[in-house]
């Protein structure tokens, strides 16, 4: 199985399993809370990801869907705190 991996390296139209969402220094101090909002939406541990498509140079935005139902955008900065493992 492949080593985990940051959403915003994931291939476009990759499935994968989302395994933690990781602290980033680039929120500062609202970190805590911008890790509760992404999991307030579904973005959990053993949840499916699907990477829909993201903006060029891997810049963002990135276009989701979790499971088979909701579909979000995500700024690069949260996309790279959501490490998943890509499914085969």
């Amino acid at each position: 199985m492949k080593n985990n991996v940051s959403l915003i390296d994931v291939e476009k139209g990759a499935k994968a399993r989302i395994v933690s969402i990781i602290p980033s220094a680039e929120f500062g101090d609202i970190d805590p809370l911008v890790t509760q909002r992404l999991t307030d939406l579904g973005f959990s541990e053993g949840m499916s990801i699907t990477l829909l498509s993201r903006g060029l140079l891997k810049r963002g935005p990135y276009a989701v869907r979790l499971g088979n139902l909701s579909q979000f955008a995500l700024r690069r900065p949260e996309a790279a705190k959501i490490m998943c493992r890509v499914e085969e």
